[in-house]
């Protein structure tokens, strides 16, 4: 029965690597989007998204299952929990890679030419981004709270960004008017990755309540 148990914890866990290394992989292909301006890949990632939904509410219901057949308690209980609010985030980061690959659509149906200035603030918080959600989901394989609050703390680089953005922006706009309908998509496109920032966070807090049973709060 014990031996039952830890492999169904094992293959809970193996659900949310799988999912973790789709929506990482929708980050690039949303981003890679955005650089080549490609509507066939908007519409893969739009496509894989609907597996990472499947995923996490496959997660969810199995997380259920094993409470109520198992009973775990303790350290095993926070694993469960810690599992399904982390697939709840990964979804969301799935969902706003989607929302990113929406913008890019849209802008290339419009026939819209990148404003380089903006692309390349885009292109450096999504990196940052990038960085960080790998970096999160091997400190949560892990358990590594150190490393997790390391990570936090890069989303100010994030916030930093963002704010840089919206100056850039407003520079552009009030120079040429004929911008600023380009210049809102751009801004759509830094909420969304500022918001992935913030869902990282999330986990890395989550990486720190699993080994401590303590909850934090890494959103300055």
């Amino acid at each position: 029965m014990r031996e039952t148990y830890v492999h169904d914890l094992q293959t809970f866990q193996n659900m949310l690597s799988e999912q973790s290394i789709l929506v990482i992989e929708q980050l690039y292909q949303a981003m890679d989007a955005f650089n080549k301006i490609d509507s066939q890949i908007v519409n893969k990632l739009k496509e894989e998204d609907s597996y990472v939904n499947q995923l996490t509410n496959a997660i969810e219901r199995e997380a259920y299952r094993l409470i109520a057949l198992q009973q775990p308690v303790a350290e095993d209980l926070r694993l469960i929990f810690s599992v399904m609010n982390v697939s709840l985030d990964l979804e969301r980061i799935g969902d706003h890679a989607v929302l990113i690959a929406k913008n890019i659509l849209r802008s290339a149906e419009e026939g819209t030419e990148k404003i380089e200035p903006l692309a390349e603030i885009i292109n450096g918080m999504a990196a940052i981004t990038q960085e960080m959600l790998t970096k999160t989901m091997d400190a949560f394989n892990e358990r590594d709270t150190d490393r997790a609050r390391a990570i936090a703390a890069e989303d100010e680089k994030v916030d930093a960004k963002l704010k840089e953005l919206y100056h850039e922006t407003s520079r552009i706009m009030e120079k040429d008017r004929d911008n600023i309908h380009f210049g809102i998509n751009y801004i759509a496109i830094g909420n969304s990755l500022e918001r992935i920032g913030d869902y990282i966070t999330n986990i890395c807090e989550r990486i720190i309540y699993l080994e401590s049973a303590i909850i934090v709060d890494l959103n300055r």
